[in-house]
């Protein structure tokens, strides 16, 4: 069985009303990006490597996917990755402008 399959895409309601302040705003991105072993939630072309952006919500807090998070993570900036991980415990709009800082703040740096 190939990686992917093993794979829950599941688009939560913070990525989505994220990526609608990125298009907004005109940053230039790319979501749910394939990334040989993941799928990363936002892709930034940042020079001199490019940004994978992870937008973790209350599942990602389970101890058997946060382990899986952190091990494919670490994978990825090993292959020079940038890796931005932004947590979260519930959508609001106040929430979801903080995480849109930190991710300007990161693909700005």
């Amino acid at each position: 069985m190939a990686w992917r399959d093993h794979l829950n895409v599941h688009i939560s309601k913070m990525e989505i009303m994220l990526q609608q302040k990125l298009v907004e705003d005109g940053i230039r991105h790319q979501t749910q990006v394939e990334i040989p072993v993941t799928i990363a939630d936002f892709y930034f072309p940042t020079v001199p490597r490019p940004t994978l952006v992870f937008v973790d919500g209350p599942p990602h807090r389970q101890l058997s996917r946060s382990v899986k998070d952190e091990e494919v993570r670490s994978l990825l900036r090993k292959k020079g990755y940038v890796i931005l991980e932004l947590e979260y415990s519930h959508y609001s709009d106040k929430i979801r402008n903080q995480l849109y800082e930190m991710i300007l703040a990161g693909v700005k740096r």
